[in-house]
């Protein structure tokens, strides 16, 4: 056996050139098979793989996940030592990622065992103190990026307190913030918004900076990066150097392991980013952009790419939530560019910066371009994390929804139901029944369900009123969820509202509706102001309301008004929600017996369908022709009037 592995190692450990020229390629992966066929046959003798180099032992485990030899893989990969040096390994994260959810898939709880051996090895102090905080961060890290959230929290919770409880020197201090950095990323996916509230105040605590967003800073990445270094200094350490080098895991490496005023730029833009993040997922739209605006501020050329594009992701989103489209055009497109470039279109990376840019295209109305982005995501996520995962259930929804959006005229929505019923069950089966991540694909499921009943010929399908309830009982316990994490007074909210708002008028529960419509209205309004698109949203629909089910027809009108207003400022003249406005007004105009007036926006309504027509040849960029311009350039963009 050792012999074996001897010349194996021999084979792997030879230069790319003599492998070429000597070698056939087929062979190494001929004795990696008859390796991992003779270790599942034998059962025994494993420990001689702990003699191999580490991209030799990575290739072993990964031909276990080829071969289906998910046991015996589970097995090595729940030994944390091993796990440990895969870590380490920098070639390995993406084969990593796909053993680690295939075994999971198959029934481990490798997740769970993972972090549960890291809290004990934390109880028994076995290992030094810098070695266990440097183990949870690579590995609390890896459980964030496959998804495993809650276990990802239990570790980077445990080396946070580690980092606590040692001298609180800039060493420490530091860690201490790269801890924050992980454990926001992961709460804020997890929706554990108290914790991340928390945790959000230590980072700001430990930086010196004031909890405002937009709060004036020194100004250039130098300066604020300086700044911040010196908040981390204790007393007897401001006679050091504030350049004093720092491992590569700090910073985000680059500079041959040293931090310094440039590293630690790097780790500010991370923790902005972050902090972006989750005023995001909080619906606190107008922080999220300062944030993110300010993490775009601190990228220097000597940020590594990663990073790089975490920021340009973060920025684009919250300029599409800002109604910045151009900008947010120009960061999205940089971000995919910059992710295929570092990662290839295999990696979930790149899948997360595609489904950014749909996010995108679903908001600027180009709907069909959105689909098949989101469509390219949600394949890449299942190569890397199979069907069972949350990134793939989160694609699954975003693809949902923009396939709603896309077959909203046509009525075959049951592809988009498939999509939304399968996030859901892939959901429950990973999280609590009450968890927040349910109350958005459920809202998803029900909008469908509401459409697919209301396209349902009377009489035809007798299960109509069971869509109806169920769509009402999806969207209850949408809103309940969302109460729970929010309150009353939050944009989430208030979008639950006007969809049960939308659902009475279909159910003849007018009265009903009426309260639900003005309530999502004066929520959206109080947060988002009056000329937002989420206000003019629901304007339109209880203009519906009005106009067709309760007689209200000169009330109509002004708010029909007032939504066409909203859209022409924010979309322009092709956007697809001004037909339901035009069709209104017509139909307000027609009963008031104001002939004029419909025939003018019958006129309108049809120049409307002239421009979507055109709109339809105009192509999007193709995936793969953006163009990716310097950092200094596209910063240049942003900040050269406003610093």
């Amino acid at each position: 056996m050792k012999r074996v592995l001897f010349y194996l190692a021999k084979m792997a450990d030879a230069s790319a050139t003599v492998r070429v020229k000597k070698i056939p390629d087929n062979l190494y992966e001929v004795c990696l098979t008859n390796l991992v066929n003779y270790l599942q046959r034998s059962k025994c003798e494993r420990n001689d793989l702990r003699s191999l180099p580490d991209s030799i032992l990575m290739d072993v485990y990964y031909k276990m996940l080829q071969e289906k030899r998910l046991c015996i893989l589970g097995a090595e990969l729940s030994e944390l030592d091993i796990f440990e040096r895969l870590l380490r390994f920098s070639g390995a994260q993406l084969r990593l990622l796909q053993c680690f959810q295939a075994v999971i898939e198959h029934g481990s709880k490798l997740s769970v065992e993972l972090a549960s051996g890291y809290l004990a090895r934390c109880d028994t102090n076995t290992k030094s103190r810098n070695s266990l905080i440097q183990l949870g961060l690579r590995l609390g890290g890896f459980l964030n990026e496959a998804g495993w959230y809650a276990d990802a929290q239990r570790v980077l919770l445990r080396c946070r307190d580690l980092c606590q409880a040692q001298p609180q020197t800039t060493h420490y201090k530091r860690l201490t913030l790269e801890c924050c950095h992980r454990l926001l990323n992961t709460q804020s996916a997890y929706c554990c918004f108290p914790a991340a509230a928390e945790t959000y105040a230590l980072a700001l605590k430990l930086l010196g900076l004031p909890d405002d967003a937009a709060a004036k800073l020194p100004d250039g990445p130098i300066a604020i990066a300086e700044t911040c270094s010196k908040a981390l200094q204790t007393d007897d350490e401001e006679q050091k150097s504030r350049l004093d080098p720092c491992p590569e895991e700090w910073c985000g490496g680059g500079g041959g392991g040293g931090c310094g005023a440039w590293g630690m730029s790097a780790l500010l833009a991370r923790l902005c980013k972050e902090f972006s993040a989750l005023f995001f997922v909080r619906c606190d739209y107008s922080a999220a952009h300062a944030w993110s605006m300010r993490a775009l501020s601190l990228l220097t050329p000597h940020t590594p790419a990663k990073i790089t594009i975490e920021v340009l992701r973060a920025c684009g989103k919250a300029c599409v939530v800002k109604r910045r489209f151009s900008e947010a055009g120009l960061l999205v497109r940089q971000g995919v560019a910059l992710a295929r470039a570092a990662f290839g279109p295999a990696h979930p990376r790149y899948a997360a910066a595609l489904l950014d840019y749909g996010f995108y295209l679903l908001n600027i109305d180009s709907i069909t371009h959105s689909v098949a982005v989101y469509e390219e995501a949600l394949s890449t996520l299942r190569r890397v994390f199979g069907r069972s995962s949350l990134h793939v259930a989160t694609a699954q929804e975003d693809l949902a929804y923009a396939l709603y959006v896309l077959e909203y005229s046509s009525g075959r929505f049951y592809k988009a139901r498939d999509h939304a019923e399968r996030a859901i069950r892939i959901i429950e089966n990973l999280v609590p029944p009450d968890h927040l991540l349910l109350a958005s694909a459920k809202r998803v499921k029900a909008l469908i369900l509401e459409e697919i009943a209301l396209d349902t010929p009377a009489g035809q399908d007798m299960r109509e009123p069971s869509l109806l309830e169920e769509s009402e009982s999806l969207h209850k316990a949408a809103l309940e969820l969302s109460m729970m994490a929010f309150g009353e007074k939050n944009v989430q909210t208030a979008k639950h509202y006007g969809n049960l708002g939308r659902l009475y008028q279909s159910m003849q529960k007018f009265q009903d509706a009426e309260t639900m419509h003005l309530k999502a209205i004066a929520i959206k309004e109080e947060l988002l102001g009056a000329e937002d698109y989420e206000v003019g949203l629901s304007v339109g629909h209880l203009a519906s309301l009005y106009n067709y089910h309760m007689n209200m027809h000169r009330a109509a009108e002004k708010l029909y008004l007032r939504s066409i207003s909203i859209s022409l400022k924010l979309f322009g003249e092709r956007y697809s929600g001004l037909e339901y406005d035009y069709r209104g007004l017509v139909h307000v105009f027609t009963q008031l017996k104001r002939h004029d007036r419909a025939h003018h926006y019958n006129a309108l309504l049809q120049h409307w369908h002239d421009l979507r027509e055109q709109s339809k040849a105009e192509q999007q960029p193709a995936l793969g022709d953006e163009q990716v311009l310097p950092l200094e350039q596209l910063q240049a963009k942003f900040f050269a009037d406003n610093d």
